[in-house]
């Protein structure tokens, strides 16, 4: 039996009493002695991040500074206003000749003689004493403004970038089946799972198939289609309503046949393993096929999307409903959106709700219950209390405080709540907010308790928090409050569209030796998509996404008219009012509770990922291009006639800026390919793509990238610092694949011309996509090697070299490039000559042979450079 001890403590002074009060206080918090109170979060929340006002104030800076840059650009760094020789700028052209050893092209009038400045030009510029000018080259001044054009690109880009991580939030919600109070049985919605396929491996797909069958979900309540874009082909023939319809062997033969392989996994999970009957035979069981005829051509309530069908029906007690359906195209078939509409139009799904999931995109069990949470319930309807860590330094999820804060009668909404890592590490105790909370420094409960309204009425609530008005058969407000927690997906009551959940890849070599293609797109995902969160206007990447029929029913289904028609989608979906949200489940809790909610596989090469990346880019332009009121639909086709969101829409600005960063992004290619030119002209010839006048640059150019520096730093503070890095080197990989894009896009504008869909999974090794890289990359290692050499001859001939700051400069800027496009070109080498992606990575090779035939292509270079000037003297 262990005694009861009372210590008395007799401090003299304030400062020992504040010494031992401090003292046993963080032994109590450290050793964990029942001191914790831990407040329960609500069923959904939202957690806006740190750093708000210091990122507008950047942001403002940014655009001030950008400003000046322009303003230095043009009056200050012009290479026509170049002294000939910075040493004797008052010199006659004739003297500099005669005192310079380089051959020189100079003349008398500045601008290369093709206009004359005014005086106060020259004097902003600070050359009114300069006598004798540089003359630069054509191609010196294609480049000079070729490096304002980029400039004036990105500055608009980064505008619209940086301003839509204006207000980032994070979310977190509690489980569906965890809710508190628990959700009736009633209210649980049927769900369809659509798994889109085409012509991946029939494998991966099946894969993806189990991981939807162990949905934890009610299975009466969840609905798998498996759709078949590739199953068959349709030949029409002019002036033939019914098309010939056959199985499209070339597919099948490729990617295996999906339909037999959804049978025979059906048979073994419901068939003996006994049964003498054959996969084939038990299939046609559960066959169907819906085709159009002379006599009755039309078969289909929307034939925009589909003719008619193949389908296989697996409904099985204890199982979930599962459903193959082979798409039997229409002779402007929209692809995957096509695909998806006859699901939901033809083929009678009826789910509340759908996941929509690509072939290889498989999700967590907990998806649905992690996802659904956010349609029953909604944060704004929570006290608006904050639930990130009040230490600084921390965004962690805010849960604990100790019971002085509470002894202290502080209000619940001014508690500083911490963090476990924080209250383990006794940093609750420490803050001075804790301080003020216990010596009863903080103002009074009442100055900031709200006053709590009705939804309905917006009559003011009393005590209990049940509205007398609404509720005048309850007499006693005191002994019922369960109304406060009715949960509703009501359009009325709750206005969520979609939720959007992040891409994860499951671990492959390419992801173990860095990702060096960029495919985690974390900056996407981890960074713009919680920017647009912010305004409830999340992007729709079309896969791991939990959608609302109705809000689909409202618009027509999956958007047409462009490649990606599920940003389009998203798009659409909330100019009509719904909301739409992101969410990331391993974001909050403890380790076992983080979760990656879907997770799929990466294109297997260069070449895919750049189709791939190709098709993002063409598709998000022919948005920006495309006819928004044309109506491709079945004219015979009746909507659905749904309740339309009332809520207050997103800023009609915001909303905006987001569409103009989605479809104005392959833009930014442009700056990166001029800045190749720019970079390889200097390396090569010495002139500088500016005139860099003196400490001018300290006020025009270098201020500008600092703030810029902060503000990118600013705008992914939750992306992994790796992630970064790669999101900044894929804007290089891609450059050219967005650039060809935004030409196949205004081709397709301007022609009419159908846009053939991209698969990541059909582009071969080695595709000349991924020679320009290479070409780039040679081109700017091969120009620092010559840079370098033309440096050193120019002390002993009569050769126009760098000069010393200017080689800087130039090997600098070469070396940025290679090591932006390293990554990629060497996988590109790779495997064009089938080796691993563990090659050439070792520094023994790099450091040995190649380090030697580097140093001697530097020294036979010196020598040929060299060569002419001995002769001469």
């Amino acid at each position: 039996m262990t005694k009861r001890r009372v210590w008395v403590l007799c401090p003299e002074t304030d400062d020992e009493y504040r010494l031992w009060f401090e003292g046993v206080e963080e032994a109590i918090v450290a050793c964990g002695s029942g001191n914790i109170i831990e407040r329960k979060l609500p069923n959904v929340r939202k957690y806006y991040m740190k750093g708000i006002t210091t990122y507008r104030t950047l942001y403002f800076l940014f655009l001030i500074l950008s400003i000046v840059e322009i303003f230095g650009f043009v009056f200050w760094f012009v290479v026509g206003i170049q002294p000939c020789d910075s040493s004797n700028r008052t010199l006659a052209c004739e003297d500099v000749y005669d005192n310079s050893p380089d051959e020189l092209n100079c003349l008398a009038d500045p601008m290369s003689g093709w206009f004359t400045p005014p005086d106060w030009y020259l004097t902003l510029a600070g050359v009114d004493d300069v006598v004798c000018f540089h003359n630069p080259p054509y191609a010196q001044w294609v480049a000079f403004f070729a490096l304002i054009a980029a400039e004036l690109v990105s500055i608009v880009l980064g505008a619209l970038s940086y301003l839509g991580m204006w207000k980032p939030v994070r979310r977190g919600a509690h489980y569906f089946d965890e809710f508190d109070p628990k959700v009736p049985d009633d209210l649980w919605p049927k769900i369809d799972v659509l798994l889109c396929h085409y012509s991946e491996p029939a494998e991966e797909t099946i894969d993806t198939l189990m991981a939807c069958m162990n949905l934890q979900y009610p299975p009466h309540l969840l609905q798998i289609y498996v759709l078949d874009d590739g199953y068959c082909s349709t030949k029409w023939t002019k002036g033939n309503p019914v098309p010939a319809i056959e199985l499209n062997k070339v597919v099948l033969e490729k990617s295996g046949d999906l339909r037999q392989e959804v049978a025979q996994f059906m048979y073994d999970r419901v068939c003996d393993p006994n049964e003498d009957m054959e996969v084939y035979a038990w299939r046609k069981l559960h066959s169907s096929a819906n085709l159009p005829s002379a006599s009755r051509p039309k078969v289909v309530n929307r034939a925009d999307c589909a003719v008619g069908s193949f389908r296989d029906d697996y409904r099985y007690p204890g199982l979930p409903h599962v459903t193959f359906v082979g798409r039997v195209k229409p002779e402007m078939h929209y692809s995957k959106a096509g695909n998806i509409n006859n699901c939901l139009y033809n083929e009678g799904a009826n789910g509340r709700y759908m996941i929509l999931l690509d072939s290889d995109m498989q999700p967590h069990p907990k998806f649905i219950l992690a996802t659904l949470p956010f349609f029953f319930d909604d944060e704004d309807r929570q006290f608006k209390n904050k639930y990130s860590c009040s230490c600084s330094g921390c965004n962690n999820v805010a849960k604990m405080c100790c019971a002085s804060c509470k002894i202290a009668g502080v209000p619940e909404e001014r508690i500083s709540y911490c963090s476990k890592e924080c209250f383990e590490n006794a940093m609750h105790v420490q803050s001075d907010l804790h301080r003020r909370q216990v010596n009863g420094t903080v103002s009074d409960t009442r100055a900031t308790k709200k006053d709590l309204r009705c939804m309905n009425c917006d009559s003011k609530l009393g005590k209990s928090g049940v509205c007398r008005k609404c509720n005048t058969n309850n007499n006693n407000g005191d002994a019922d409050v369960t109304i406060l927690h009715t949960y509703s997906d009501d359009v009325r009551d709750n206005a969520v569209g979609f939720v959007q959940t992040p891409q994860y890849f499951r671990e492959c070599v390419q992801l173990q030796i860095g990702d060096p293609l960029g495919h985690r797109n974390s900056t996407f995902y981890d960074a713009i998509q919680t920017g647009q969160d912010g305004y409830d206007c999340a992007s729709f990447a079309g896969t791991n996404a939990l959608i609302r029929r109705e809000a689909l029913d409202s618009i027509g289904g999956i958007q047409y008219g462009t490649l990606t028609e599920d940003c389009y989608t998203g798009e659409r979906l909330v100019s009509m009012g719904w909301k739409a949200l992101y969410f990331r489940k391993d974001f909050e809790g403890e380790a076992t509770e983080r979760i990656r909610l879907a997770e799929g596989l990466i294109p297997d090469s260069v070449a895919g990922a750049m189709a791939q990346r190709k098709r993002w880019a063409k598709g998000n332009f022919q948005t920006l291009l495309m006819k928004k009121n044309k109506s491709v639909t079945d004219p015979e086709w009746k909507r659905p006639h749904v309740d339309i969101p009332k809520y207050r829409k997103p800023s009609t600005f915001m909303r905006r800026v987001f569409y103009l960063n989605s479809t104005l992004y392959p833009i930014g290619s442009i700056p990166v390919i001029l800045l190749y030119y720019i970079t390889l002209y200097f390396l090569y010839t010495g002139y500088a793509p500016i005139y860099v006048n003196g400490l001018r640059v300290l006020v025009a150019l270098v201020p500008k990238l600092i703030v810029q520096g902060l503000l990118q730093a600013l705008s992914t503070r939750g992306v992994e610092n790796n992630d970064v890095v790669r999101s900044q080197e894929t804007r290089f990989v891609y450059a050219f694949t967005n650039f060809t894009a935004m030409l196949g896009a205004i081709v397709w504008k301007l022609t009419g011309r159908k846009s053939k869909w991209l698969n990541k999974r059909d582009a071969s090794r080695g595709s000349l996509a991924e020679l320009p890289n290479v070409l780039v990359f040679s081109g700017a290692v091969f120009g620092i090697i010559w840079a370098m050499v033309r440096y050193i001859v120019a002390y002993y001939n009569r050769v126009y070299s760098h000069g010393d700051s200017m080689l800087c400069a130039a090997v600098l800027m070469g070396a940025f490039i290679a090591y932006n496009l390293g990554p990629s070109v060497r996988m590109s080498i790779q495997e064009y000559f089938g080796w691993s992606y563990q090659s050439l990575m070792d520094q023994g090779n790099f450091m040995g042979s190649i380090s030697i035939a580097v140093g001697l292509m530097f020294i036979a270079l010196w020598v040929h450079v060299e060569k002419p000037a001995t002769s001469s003297t």
